[in-house]
């Protein structure tokens, strides 16, 4: 019996599409796309990172929340003067402190407002790119709000969140 060898350069992209497909399911809920494709990303910055004027994310304890079911414990956030929109910072806590571009978005936790709807709006600063888009999905009751946040180029970026009469707007430098 001859068994067939498996060039090496098909070896790896073969092992890497049978990981990506194996992905576990998530605590929370992101919505994916449907039928629209997200555009690449486009060429190198304008700016460089280091004059992005990213803003600091702070090491707070969020409000408790029946929507959460653990304690609050203190972690990274941005969040308004007056408390009222808080938003997560959950990439700031891992080894390399970086947020990195990904068709496939990131998962941020909001407290707003309890029962206000969030909206969410992003432009890039440093270069032309469509907009952010974001999915915040209506009716939670609570403070507590998730989202799927899709930025569809690296670079620098200025969010901004919208719950009621209040506003929390930041920056972020997003590896491409």
């Amino acid at each position: 019996m001859r068994i067939l060898a498996i060039p090496r350069l098909l070896f790896v992209p073969l092992v890497l599409a049978s990981l990506t497909a194996c992905r576990t399911a998530s605590a929370v809920p992101v919505p994916t796309a449907t039928a629209a494709v997200r555009p690449g990303p486009t060429p190198t910055a304008t700016i460089a990172r280091d004059t992005c004027p990213v803003t600091e994310a702070e090491w707070l304890k969020p409000p408790e929340d029946a929507a959460v079911n653990d304690p609050p414990a203190f972690g990274y956030y941005y969040v308004n003067d007056d408390l009222t929109i808080w938003a997560s910072a959950g990439w700031m806590s891992t080894e390399e402190k970086v947020l990195r571009y990904s068709e496939e978005g990131i998962k941020m936790g909001w407290f707003r407002p309890a029962g206000a709807e969030l909206e969410i709006t992003g432009r890039r600063l440093d270069g032309q790119a469509p907009p952010l888009e974001a999915h915040a999905s209506c009716c939670y009751p609570t403070r507590f709000q998730a989202s799927g946040v899709y930025f569809p180029t690296g670079g620098c970026w200025k969010i901004t969140a919208r719950a009621a009469e209040n506003e929390l707007s930041f920056v972020v430098w997003v590896e491409p």
